[in-house]
């Protein structure tokens, strides 16, 4: 993140302090660069893999933490692909090409200059220009560049945007939206601070620029403002721009987490993962499972966890939790008891089987819940006697603790006597 209070960058000039809040964000983008990569290589026909990485907020590449020095996002990302591009090529007997192309992307000129200087005397000199771009710009002014140089690399359009802005309107949903429709397979990893937005929402925001950046009219804010007068106003707002957001970036899966910056919980923003597709929602989820107490999840534990339901105190049953051994038991088990209940209602109103992919991918937006989690929940039903669960060739799934994403699941005739649908969907 540059451009805010104190991330300033100059040759010569001293660094500035990292945060611990974002050093946790870019142990993240780190990790998911690596397992993006490995998830990607993972088939033995895959011979090349293209891949845009574009740091939208990239800064001067370098900070200070705990009196040592630490790299910033575009060195972190640079070692990420480097270590697993070794990693890969230790496993594999054929050879298989990651060419990874970088985009880094900042308004400031001081820092543009930090990070060339930075990039060369790292020994990345000669790779500027060639698989090493450098823009002084925007992002906003340069999208649809960045989008024009992913398509001109294949079709597949693989590229992860790291949009890590100080505030909540330096990158425009009208982007988002161009992002997701002209790339085939783009992710997105957006900062997007909701506590800053939230506290500074009153009559005067109505039809500023800042509001129109994320789609927010002058409807949206009235809206808001009268949510402001309810008890636990703050939790309803958020949950508002939350399906805002859905609506209005033309993604079709979001990975929303909490960061609780250091100074107070007056300042919380979300890390967001946008995506097209239900496998890259999948390994950001375990990411943040794997990275446990670093991130929060903010609702209840297992599916359909942040709605809301006006008749209830919205603090019924919250889950205010760090992604830790405890969060995962009351996930696994809230989706036991959840599942048992879809499942239920969905015989009872004559439909079908349906996928685990289908079941996941309907109910995965507004949960921490990832594919382990609904696969030890339909192990529990199997056990019970109240599913029965196929392969793709019609095989029964008796014994197995890990199920595809295309296994079928239907609901037994015949529950079993200890049937959790006796138990719970009752």
């Amino acid at each position: 993140m540059a451009g805010n209070l104190g991330y300033d960058w100059i040759v010569g000039g001293s660094l500035p302090e990292l945060g611990r809040h974002s050093a946790a964000k870019h142990e993240i983008f780190d990790a998911y660069v690596g397992a993006y990569i490995r998830t990607l290589t993972k088939s033995h026909r895959t011979r090349a893999l293209n891949l845009t990485i574009v740091d939208g907020f990239c800064g001067g590449g370098r900070y200070t933490l705990d009196g040592g020095q630490v790299d910033g996002s575009p060195l972190r990302m640079l070692a990420a692909v480097d270590r697993v591009r070794a990693e890969v090529a230790a496993a594999r007997t054929l050879g298989i090409a990651i060419n990874v192309d970088f985009v880094f992307v900042d308004a400031n000129r001081n820092h543009i200059d930090f990070l060339r200087d930075l990039l060369e005397s790292e020994g990345h000199g000669s790779r500027i220009g060639r698989d090493i771009h450098i823009l002084t710009s925007k992002f906003e002014e340069v999208s649809g560049d960045v989008i024009a140089r992913i398509q001109a690399r294949g079709r597949a359009h693989r590229s992860l945007f790291f949009l890590d802005q100080y505030g909540w309107s330096s990158v425009t949903f009208a982007t988002i939206r161009k992002i997701m429709a002209a790339l085939q397979n783009p992710e997105v990893v957006l900062t997007f601070m909701v506590d800053h937005l939230v506290n500074l929402l009153n009559d005067r925001m109505i039809d500023t620029a800042g509001l129109a950046a994320v789609d927010l009219g002058r409807s949206d804010v009235q809206d808001m403002l009268q949510m402001k007068q309810m008890r636990g106003w703050k939790r309803f707002i958020q949950n508002t721009l939350y399906e805002h957001i859905q609506r209005n970036t033309g993604a079709d899966y979001y990975t929303p987490f909490f960061i609780h910056p250091e100074g107070g919980s007056n300042r919380d923003y979300w890390l967001l993962h946008l995506s097209k597709h239900h496998s890259a929602r999948e390994e950001m989820g375990k990411i943040h499972w794997g990275m446990e107490n670093t991130f929060e999840h903010f609702g209840r534990a297992g599916f359909n966890s942040l709605g809301f339901n006006p008749s209830e105190d919205v603090r019924k049953d919250m889950l205010d939790f760090g992604f830790n051994d405890n969060a995962r038991t009351r996930s696994e088990n809230a989706v036991v008891d959840q599942l048992a209940r879809m499942l239920h209602a969905r015989a009872a109103a004559g439909k079908g089987p349906l996928t685990k992919k289908e079941l996941f991918a309907s109910h995965c937006n507004e949960a921490p819940v990832i594919g382990e989690i609904v696969d030890a929940a339909l192990v529990e039903l199997r056990k019970a006697q109240d599913v029965i669960i196929t392969g793709k060739d019609g095989a029964l799934r008796r014994s197995v603790k890990t199920f595809a994403w295309d296994d079928e699941i239907k609901v037994s005739r015949e529950p079993g006597l200890f049937s959790v649908f006796d138990q719970r969907a009752a």
